[in-house]
């Protein structure tokens, strides 16, 4: 008697690469980590903007579950890119722009500020953990 198993039926997902269609370039990387006791571990998602390596990649926050992940981190993309237009709107050069540039988590709580502002709810109400504090 053969049984019929394959490795990946224990094979889990620890990393998402998170991109906008199809052919659309990557906006981030949201990589599963599971702490504590194996039976029952803590289970937290780290998001980071996307670059080809690590040493590129900013902390967007920490959530409790991947639809809260995937969330902030498209919030993370919107809120860049109306960032980078504003500054372009006012013509600022690269350098300007680059010096100027508020962290991965704070384009998120003030672009998440400002859709409440406006009576716009957001994908998840609470802001990211940018520590793993409960």
């Amino acid at each position: 008697m053969t049984v019929s198993w394959h490795p990946v039926a224990n094979a889990q997902p620890s990393e998402w690469v998170l991109s906008q269609g199809a052919l659309g370039l990557p906006y981030a990387v949201v990589r599963r980590f599971a702490f504590g006791d194996p039976n029952r571990p803590d289970v937290w998602y780290r998001v980071v903007t996307w670059a080809p390596g690590s040493d590129g990649r900013e902390l967007i926050g920490w959530c409790r579950t991947l639809e809260a992940a995937a969330a902030v981190a498209w919030d993370h993309r919107c809120a860049a890119e109306s960032w980078r237009h504003h500054m372009a709107a006012r013509r600022s050069d690269t350098a300007t722009m680059a010096a100027k540039r508020p962290s991965a988590a704070e384009l998120v709580r003030f672009y998440r500020a400002a859709l409440a502002a406006q009576g716009v709810r957001p994908l998840r109400a609470s802001p990211p953990r940018t520590t793993m504090e409960r």
